[in-house]
């Protein structure tokens, strides 16, 4: 369980053992707070339950808000304590990625905030990324090529996928 005096090291630990978590609640989740990709691509960097982290996305408390932008991913990092550090359209080593879908909505300006209702989390561990929607850990390639389909194909008109922001997870020095 995630606490407020979260310890870097003990987070750091875990990861070491295990850089690809898969968090065991993901469907009852779901189903109690309405989560979706950002808490469920935050628990599987930090390797922790999602409902033991809920908390830290007060947001989700609202039906209509349930989404996580990079204000409100970061904000939960910092309240649990974890080291962060944002990568403008950059993977981070260890971390979370938000993926921007590619459309007439990115076409003037990549960073529009019009452009954040069709952007989606993943976690990321070296060549590893986990997506909530298939509860695994894949490599890029085949996520690229077997799951960002999935999302591409239920958005009209979306051409594509870029990285728009990554989220490293812990010291930079550190070896995940």
């Amino acid at each position: 369980m995630v606490t407020l005096r979260s310890n870097q090291s003990t987070l750091e630990a875990k990861i070491a053992c295990d850089p690809h978590y898969v968090p065991s609640d993901v469907a009852i989740a779901k189903h109690v707070f309405g989560a979706n990709c950002g808490p469920i691509s935050a628990a599987a960097a930090i390797s922790e339950d999602v409902c033991d982290i809920m908390k830290w996305f007060p947001q989700f408390d609202e039906p209509d808000r349930r989404f996580t932008n990079l204000t409100s991913m970061k904000r939960a990092l910092s309240c649990m304590e974890i080291e962060h550090r944002v990568l403008r359209r950059e993977f981070p080593r260890h971390g979370v990625a938000l993926i921007q879908w590619l459309g007439p909505w990115t076409s003037k300006d990549f960073f529009s905030r019009w452009s954040l209702q069709h952007s989606h989390w993943i976690a990321v561990s070296g060549r590893f990324v986990f997506d909530y929607i298939d509860e695994t850990w894949r490599t890029l390639a085949d996520w690229e090529h077997y799951v960002a389909p999935h999302y591409i194909d239920q958005l009209p008109q979306a051409a594509g996928w870029e990285i728009k922001f990554g989220v490293e997870i812990g010291r930079s020095n550190s070896p995940w």
